[in-house]
């Protein structure tokens, strides 16, 4: 029983809507009332145009006078027309956020007109009683056509006083455009009995009236219940007024005499009255419930493009776009606005160790705390563990402190903390987007240090920041340039310190800045994602290099070429360096490539299979900085390198630390066990040469046997004896 009647509830519409949901259909009536003002609009016109040909002219040219037979055959239209065109206007107008003077100077018009012309309409243009119109009749044609005056006139002053409103106060009065359409629903009823009432009279057919409920009930949807009073008061009430027309419909065959003519109205008119009332009610009905479906739709989508998924708070994009009109509109407060980019420390390690689960529930109870600690300011996600806020600067340390305490007590296994980049506003013309890079900015500079919680950009970080923008913006530019350029390191043989290869480094030869250096660039690069332009212009320059030093023939050394962890994966960085050294023709045994330890903890099998297509092409593979992740071991059991090149942080503490030297011994032993050569880099002493030369390892790299050069002062050490090269190469 409970069931049933919440499911005709349901039906009825009596159950509580949201607020988007009322107003989503309010504003569908808005639209459909400006399609329906469209049409009274056009039709009107058509009307007055037929009338003056069929009419006006030719009693006009039978001498009658023009102005009396425009007033007697043009009124109703022009009162239909001036409503059609105040509706119409209103509903499109109320659309605008803000009426624009020429909007608001068209609203005031055509809502003084409805009013004016209310005023000067005449009795004439009433029906009066004759001996074919009985005073029942005449009542209802006239009381049709006061209601229409009235509604008339409400529209207007409507009309007006939204029109004022919203011009001058910048204010949407809601209140008014609900009286605005419920006028216009009942001048469209009240014109449907008047036209069809007379219509009737002549023997037609209540076309009219029938149009006009079909174009209310399909278009104009309000709550079922409150559709069906409406259509039920209005077919009802119809059918009475037919009635007082000769006794009008019936459900019994009748016989009556319209215009002389004896005519029989079947009782199927009636039934088929009743039941164009049903099936009309029954699509309203189905109208409401699938715009209040189509309104859950709306509110889902708006929602997801408004807030983020995980957390409830905006998203982003949205994020901006409200920060963008809120700095427009701070005036001279702006000075007291500041953005702030907040990332969790260790994250990762959290989300690791609990599961992703977990990781979400932290996030979504850290966004909590970062809304409830910065009220009544700007709040959002925008991505992975960072969050942005547009607040004042007032009690900042304090409420910086407290977010960052709520973290740290969170887990008490793992150990938490935010870190917080600030960006004071210096205007209202600030770019939201920019002002956060630069708060995010000044983040990234104090990341991992756990007690440091906040950071000013300041006018050092600005040149920072701008140089890591040039950088970005600049990398096709220097790659098509070839400001882009390699350096070379020699490597030698530990035993006769003969030259047995170098590296390849790259080198910004920038016109701008001058020389910039890796740490520089390279961290940037990787962090836009745009590396694989870097490296891919270093594998070009590199071969060409040695292709023109073959040509010239000169003596030449394998060069090793570093690749990123994000080469696999932004470029098929195999082929490319295939085509690049088919291109120039260059042996594959000079090419060693050099991939970092770190690089092989992410994304195992893929890597796994661009490694083993770099062997399976003959290549040599190198691995590079051993020693200095956490997974080295694996690192060694999972892949077959020809050599491993250890850490250059083995030897910072070389002289002072016996740990280190055993270190490295030990490493070079498990090496030479598993038939791995050994290269050390950052050899920069005699004594640490020697010491690497008695343990057994093959190649040394450092400062001690040559810093990276251009490759023209690479080739006057070789011509000047400095570099001596090796016949064993390999």
């Amino acid at each position: 029983m409970k069931e049933a009647l919440h499911f005709i509830s349901h039906i009825l519409g009596f159950e509580k809507l949201s607020k988007y949901e009322s107003e989503y259909l309010h504003d569908a009536n808005i639209r459909s009332s400006s399609y329906m003002g469209a049409i009274v609009v056009f039709l009107e016109l058509w009307m007055l145009i037929r009338q003056t040909r069929s009419k006006i002219l030719p009693k006009y040219q039978a001498g009658g006078d023009l102005f009396e037979l425009f007033v007697k055959y043009t009124t109703k239209y022009w009162l239909f027309l001036l409503i059609g065109l105040g509706i119409t206007l209103f509903c499109v107008y109320q659309r605008e956020r803000k009426l624009s003077k020429g909007q608001f100077v068209a609203l005031l018009t055509v809502g003084l007109a409805c009013i004016f012309y209310t005023g000067v309409l005449k009795l004439e243009a009433f029906t009066a009683v004759s001996d074919s119109v009985t005073p029942v009749m005449a009542g209802v044609m006239n009381v049709m056509l006061v209601s229409i005056y009235l509604l008339l006139f409400v529209i207007g002053a409507t009309i007006v006083a939204y029109a004022l409103f919203k011009y001058l106060r910048n204010r949407r009065v809601v209140v008014l455009e609900h009286l605005a359409i419920i006028s216009f629903t009942l001048v469209c009823l009240a014109f449907g009995v008047f036209v069809s009432y007379s219509d009737f009279w002549g023997g037609k057919e209540i076309i009219c009236f029938l149009t006009m409920v079909l174009y209310v009930g399909c278009l104009l949807i309000y709550r079922p219940y409150i559709s069906a009073l409406v259509l039920g008061v209005s077919f009802m009430a119809f059918y009475h007024i037919l009635l007082t027309y000769q006794d009008g419909l019936s459900f019994q065959d009748q016989e009556v005499v319209i215009n002389g003519v004896a005519q029989k109205i079947i009782s199927g008119d009636a039934v088929n009255y009743i039941t164009f009332f049903i099936s009309l009610t029954t699509i309203c009905f189905a109208i409401f419930h699938g715009r209040l479906n189509e309104a859950n739709k709306s509110r889902a989508l708006e929602k997801s493009a408004k807030k983020d998924f995980l957390t409830g708070m905006y998203n982003y994009s949205y994020f901006t776009e409200l920060a963008k009109e809120t700095i427009q509109g701070l005036g001279g407060e702006v000075g007291r606005y500041v953005f702030l980019f907040l990332d969790v420390h260790n994250f990762k390690a959290f989300n690791d160790q609990r599961g992703f689960e977990a990781g979400d529930r932290f996030l979504t109870t850290i966004g909590g705390h970062v809304c409830d600690i910065f009220q009544n300011s700007l709040c959002a996600r925008q991505a992975d563990d960072h969050f942005v806020v547009l607040t004042v600067t007032d009690d900042l340390e304090e409420k910086l402190d407290t977010l960052n305490r709520l973290v740290h007590e969170y887990d008490e296994e793992i150990l938490l903390a935010i870190n917080c980049g600030a960006y004071h506003l210096n205007g209202t013309h600030e770019d939201p987007r920019m002002a956060i890079d630069r708060a995010r900015y000044a983040a990234h500079l104090i990341k991992n240090r756990f007690q440091t919680v906040y950071a000013e950009y300041d006018k050092t970080m600005s040149e920072a920041y701008h140089k890591r923008l040039y950088v970005v913006n600049n990398i096709d530019n220097a790659v098509n340039n070839g400001w882009i350029v390699p350096f070379y390191q020699p490597v030698v043989w530990s035993d006769t310190n003969e030259l047995c290869g170098c590296e390849a480094l790259a080198r910004w030869k920038d016109p701008v800045y001058g020389q910039l250096f890796p740490n520089e660039f390279i961290p940037v690069l990787e962090e836009y994602r745009l590396i694989h332009k870097l490296d891919k212009a270093i594998f070009e320059s590199v071969c060409r290099d040695m292709r023109a030093a073959l040509d010239a023939g000169m003596p030449v050394v394998p060069v090793s070429l570093n690749f990123s962890r994000l080469d696999f994966e932004l470029m098929d960085a195999v082929q490319e360096l295939e085509n690049i050294v088919e291109k120039y023709g260059i042996s594959r045994d000079l090419i060693h490539v050099e991939v970092t330890e770190s690089a092989l903890t992410d994304d195992f099998v893929k890597l796994r299979e661009e490694i083993n297509r770099i062997k399976d092409l003959g290549y040599s593979l190198w691995l590079d900085d051993f020693g200095s992740g956490y997974s080295s071991l694996n690192v060694l059991k999972d892949y077959q390198f020809d050599v491993v090149k250890i850490d250059m942080r083995f030897l910072s503490s070389f002289e002072n630390s016996e740990k280190s030297r055993t270190l490295i011994d030990c490493i070079i032993k498990m090496a030479t066990r598993i038939n791995m050569l050994t290269l050390t880099e950052g050899v920069e002493t005699r004594e640490q040469a020697d010491f690497l030369h008695n343990i057994g390892c093959g190649r040394l790299q450092g400062y001690l046997f040559g810093k990276p050069i251009p490759k023209e002062q690479f080739y006057r050490r070789i011509d000047d004896g400095e570099l001596v090269v090796s016949g064993k190469l390999l």
